[in-house]
């Protein structure tokens, strides 16, 4: 009897591991499921965004990071503009089916969203991760929780989607409330990664009429 006692102790034990892990996996499928409803839901109603933002490119074959801030203002459905300051001058605004560029060296450029797929492809992947409908895309992406407050989500492209001959993963870092994200980082195949920092965000504030205008 003990001999069969300690024989099966062994099989218990991993009965055990593998029924938490069980468990473990469909909590944490609800919590996933649970956390994506959450930000759906408070970043649904969001009309437009102005914040300042922070961004880090890490190279992998540099030991200082490149450094560019700025503004980003987004109003939905279709407008976004992207301003850099730092280190250098820089404007970039998307509206409806235009493009349209400034820099000091080549003035102001305007060209056709749809005769610009990159253009195109850019503005899908940023309206999409500022829109909070992330639990669209479990086809293309495997989501994880890491961490639940606050809110860190890492996004991991699956191999079909064309993202993933680049991008290792993406990470979201939400604001306590989860109404909008605080952070996203960007880690690459390459093993360079960028971190973009927002701060003094705005929410549903109204935006000047000149941030989408160039003189």
């Amino acid at each position: 009897m003990r001999f069969k006692i300690i024989l099966g102790t062994p099989f218990r034990v991993i009965f055990l591991i593998l029924l938490f892990l069980f468990l473990s996996q469909n909590t944490f499928s609800a919590d996933i499921d649970t956390f994506l409803s959450d930000v759906e839901k408070n970043m649904s109603s969001i009309q437009t965004v102005q914040t300042s933002f922070i961004q880090k490119k890490h190279m992998a074959m540099f030991d200082m990071p490149i450094i560019i801030k700025g503004k980003i203002f987004i109003q939905n459905p279709n407008k976004f503009a992207w301003v850099v300051t730092e280190p250098i001058v820089y404007t970039l605004i998307i509206s409806k089916d235009e493009v349209k560029k400034w820099d000091a060296s080549s003035g102001i450029q305007v060209l056709s969203l749809n005769e610009n797929p990159m253009f195109k492809a850019m503005i899908e992947q940023i309206t999409f991760w500022f829109s909070g409908s992330y639990a669209s895309c479990k086809n293309d992406y495997d989501i994880k929780l890491l961490v639940k407050e606050p809110g860190v989500l890492e996004f991991t492209p699956k191999k079909h989607n064309p993202a993933s001959q680049m991008l290792s993963s993406i990470t979201l870092q939400f604001q306590n409330d989860k109404k909008y994200i605080s952070k996203i980082k960007l880690f690459e195949k390459n093993k360079d990664s960028t971190e973009i920092l927002f701060t003094d965000v705005l929410i549903n504030s109204k935006i000047a009429d000149s941030v989408w205008e160039l003189n």
